[in-house]
């Protein structure tokens, strides 16, 4: 269902100019021209960034954009008690190279690793303070030969 959502997402902000909205039993879809489309609801919103609006998100000092990746995609998601945002990049470098720069980067900033798994060309790991938790998905583009990953952040 997610993976329908941000397909959904990302179609409509490729669609059009300016800023569309349409409400449809109760959910509104807004798409703008900068490549952000959002679904809004009673129960929250999910929000798909591509293109240049997604190249320009700030990431947060703990866990910072990694050095030389590309920012592919965000995804926004707010339902009330949880908040996060998913950043999804790509890079020329590795897996495990992206996986300890994201390890070093949580740890000096105060978090604490709760799992971690590596294997060929990629891996997971989730850390977490007092202000949320962090995880990070790393894997291997076959056509490319990059690595693609998800840093997924708690939203303040």
């Amino acid at each position: 269902m997610r993976a329908l959502i941000a397909v959904t997402l990302l179609a409509l902000a490729a669609c059009g100019s300016g800023k569309d909205s349409t409400t449809i039993g109760g959910n509104t879809f807004t798409n703008e021209k900068d490549g952000t489309a959002t679904i809004t609801n009673e129960k929250g919103s999910l929000t798909a960034i591509d293109g240049d609006a997604a190249a320009k998100t700030a990431m947060p000092a703990f866990a910072p954009k990694y050095p030389g990746a590309t920012i592919v995609s965000v995804l926004k998601t707010n339902t009330g008690e949880r908040k996060s945002t998913m950043v999804n990049m790509t890079s020329g470098d590795s897996g495990a190279k992206v996986l300890q720069f994201y390890r070093d980067s949580l740890v000096g900033a105060g978090f604490t690793i709760k799992s971690e798994m590596t294997f060929n060309d990629g891996g997971m790991l989730s850390a977490e303070n007092s202000n949320g938790k962090v995880s990070l998905s790393v894997s291997r583009d076959e056509e490319t030969g990059k690595s693609q990953f998800v840093v997924t952040l708690p939203q303040a």
